[in-house]
């Protein structure tokens, strides 16, 4: 689309797009007041820190700029100026520290046009009008425990609707029992019913509230993103915008050994599987939707810790080719490295804690010594990207890899899990040594369940980002073969690829077509330039200031990427100065995503649809 001045209609169900003007206008503009949230939260509510934590990273993420007010010692009376704050977050079951007086300005503020967001589930008495409920039994105001369940009902985030997380992941939510007055739009409720999101309008404003602590879980902050998103009139969120899909173990030393699922489907031993079936397979994924992809090389799976190393296991693999038998992993490596990444997952698969190495010479020397090897089997340039063996890595093996390997620059760890163990990662620098950049991985597999949906989903809702990997041998990985029920990854014990396309790669297949269906604009990348892009996202500067039905927004980047998000009552909207790349519906808000160009950027919303121009 060209730049410049665009016009788009929102038309329920369909939306409308007019290009009408191809000319750039220069603007001298000035940001009179950057607008804010303000942060309500409890600091002696110990069982809500870590959804205010969530909060706040949200906000990081997402660049808003917001205060707190802390009610731990609170006496009242701070909520009587709210006019600076586009919205408001609850996040503390405390809220009945809250004045009436306190009450009635917040009530006055959401009834005027503002937002009030409920992150955390809270009750009092005098806010049970805006919340559209009140308690059943003040007796006894939780429901008992009992099967919960996740049950979406609305797209709220792009592709979310239908969504069902079981009982047997999210067993008790713990929520209010509340009786519901009032007409409200359900985002989730659990598997019998009970709603557990809602949104409603007060007065002129909206309020969401989550009668849950499930906000306190990471995984979910792209919901507490998108929780502010539905209650404001007006919302602008730049994006990083990248996927980045990891196969780890591959290309890996792989054996000539037979397995039954592989056997039955292909009458192959591992091998050739990984040559013949596998490796095309993912390349033709990769030519349909644009995939790039970032591999995690072992050299030698079972080595030894100690000397003398060595590529026994890499060269055992074969397969024959056209009356040639070829050594299968240094084939792949070598073919692989000229679209995609080969990142360095390790000499051998032991993972880079002191208590496995028993020092940090040990580690040193397997790493330099894949290093060698790395530049005398052709693989290329040295490896930018490192993925942990088993996810797990300690102080120890960031030491050991920035003695040893230079080039590394990315640890692709985990997003979730424990700290301690190198997992739990942010979008940002290695708190163990910052010569490292994290992108950890939010998701795994190639079976994605409804949990991981709603993870993945999360994750683009917070920053715009989708990392996930899978093994070449999640397939084997089912419960006859494998004793521990820990590293199952094929539960059902789906075949590769099926009669009737019931295998794994078609599961994964149709994730990725309905995934690029929901969110064209996300760019598949190697992991490599999504540290390039996550770098350029950290030094982005945005502001941007609301009026009536107008949004001023200046950025100091050019192809930076932006969604604004808005009011359903608002049908259309003229955008200058953006190249609008997509634009669509959530069950609150409609939206653009834009990509700038170097001048400020101005929306003007329009409440009625026009003729197009």
């Amino acid at each position: 689309m060209r730049k410049g001045h665009f016009k788009i209609l929102f038309l329920i169900p369909f939306l409308v797009f007019s290009n009408c003007s191809g000319k750039r206008n220069e603007i001298n503009l000035t940001i009179q007041k950057s607008e804010k949230l303000l942060l309500i939260y409890d600091s002696s509510d110990l069982y809500a820190l870590e959804c205010v934590e969530n909060a706040r990273m949200s906000f990081k993420y997402a660049k808003l700029l917001y205060d707190e007010i802390d009610l731990k010692n609170y006496k009242g009376g701070e909520l009587s100026k709210l006019g600076n704050y586009f919205a408001i977050v609850l996040a503390t079951e405390f809220i009945k520290k809250l004045t009436k007086s306190d009450c009635e300005h917040l009530k006055s503020f959401v009834s005027s046009g503002g937002g009030l967001a409920v992150i955390y589930r809270g009750y009092n008495e005098n806010l049970a009008d805006i919340f559209g409920v009140r308690i059943r039994d003040q007796n006894q105001p939780f429901l008992k425990r009992g099967r919960s369940g996740l049950h979406f009902k609305s797209d709220f985030i792009p592709g979310l609707k239908g969504t069902a997380i079981p009982d047997s992941i999210l067993r008790d939510i713990s929520m209010f029992d509340f009786v519901h007055v009032g007409d409200k739009n359900i985002i989730a409720a659990t598997s019998s019913g009970i709603p557990v999101a809602w949104n409603l309008r007060y007065g002129m404003g909206k309020v969401t509230y989550w009668n849950s602590s499930i906000l306190s879980n990471r995984s979910f902050r792209g919901f507490i993103t998108q929780t502010i998103a539905s209650v404001s009139s007006k919302f602008v969120q730049p994006i990083a915008n990248f996927s980045v899909i990891f196969i780890d173990d591959f290309p890996t030393s792989v054996p000539n050994a037979v397995k039954k699922i592989i056997w039955d489907e292909f009458k192959m031993n591992l091998a050739e599987f990984h040559f013949l079936v596998f490796y095309p397979d993912m390349l033709k994924l990769s030519n349909e939707f644009g995939l790039k992809y970032t591999a995690g090389l072992v050299f030698n799976y079972g080595a030894s810790i100690t000397p003398p190393f060595h590529l026994n296991e890499w060269r055992m693999g074969k397969a024959n080719v056209l009356s040639k038998e070829i050594e299968v992993s240094k084939t792949i490596a070598k073919q692989f490295k000229i679209n995609h990444e080969l990142g360095f997952h390790g000499y051998n698969h032991t993972s880079l804690l002191v208590d496995d190495w028993g020092d940090i010479e040990n580690m040193k020397r397997a790493i330099e010594y894949a290093m060698k090897k790395w530049k005398e089997e052709g693989l290329g340039n040295p490896p930018v990207t490192y993925i942990p063996p088993m996810n797990l890595i300690d102080s120890v093996g960031i030491q050991a890899l920035v003695q040893s390997a230079p080039s590394i620059k990315v640890i692709a760890g985990l997003y979730a899990g424990f700290f301690e163990l190198g997992q739990r990662r942010e979008f940002g620098p290695e708190p163990w040594n910052g010569k490292f950049y994290c992108i950890p991985r939010v998701s795994a597999g190639f079976m994605i369940d409804d949990y991981t949906k709603a993870i993945i989903l999360s994750a683009i809702a917070m920053l715009g980002v989708w990392t996930h990997f899978v093994h070449p041998d999640d397939v084997i990985y089912t419960p006859e073969e494998v004793e521990n029920p820990e590293l199952i990854r094929n539960w059902f014990s789906l075949p590769w690829r099926g009669t009737k396309e019931e295998g794994l790669y078609f599961k994964f297949r149709n994730w990725v077509k309905t995934l690029k269906a929901n969110y064209p604009y996300l760019r598949f990348m190697k992991c490599e330039d999504a540290y390039e892009e996550m770098k350029r996202f950290d030094d982005l500067k945005i502001e941007y200031e609301f009026s009536n039905d107008e949004i001023k927004i200046k950025v100091n980047q050019k192809d930076a990427f932006i969604i604004v998000q808005f009011d359903a009552i608002y049908k259309g909207v003229d955008v200058l100065n953006a190249n609008i790349i997509h634009y669509g519906q959530t069950s609150t808000t409609n939206y653009v995503v834009l990509k700038t160009e170097s001048e400020p950027i101005i929306l003007k919303l329009k409440t009625k649809v026009t003729a197009l121009g």
